[in-house]
């Protein structure tokens, strides 16, 4: 979604200042958004959506944070959930009977 808006964005402001007219259409479409950015209702409803957003934010920030520093723990101590030791177990039974090198890596030097 992000990105579908940025290409929209960068065709409209690259259509504005392509066109003969460009710096005056472009001024035009700047004046007229500033005006509406500062009607009363628009005003109110940024308002409103800030607040919901530092509200939600206030909330969850804490669990977010509390959910990737847990995670971060994981990945460097190798995790205590039995999936990630279950993994190693079947990797290590099956490098054991392999029969001979897997790479050119594992080749005896002589």
């Amino acid at each position: 979604m992000k990105g579908k808006a940025a290409f929209i964005l960068g065709a409209g402001v690259g259509y504005l200042l392509g066109t003969r007219a460009g710096r005056e259409q472009f001024e035009k479409i700047k004046a007229s958004a500033k005006s509406a950015l500062e009607h009363p209702a628009v005003k109110d409803k940024v308002a409103q959506a800030e607040t919901a957003i530092s509200d939600v934010v206030r909330e969850q920030g804490s669990k977010v944070t509390d959910q990737v520093a847990n995670m971060v723990k994981e990945r460097f101590t190798g995790g205590s959930g039995s999936s990630s030791s279950s993994h190693r177990a079947t990797t290590d039974a099956t490098d054991d009977t392999s029969n001979g090198p897997t790479s050119a890596w594992d080749t005896p030097q002589r």
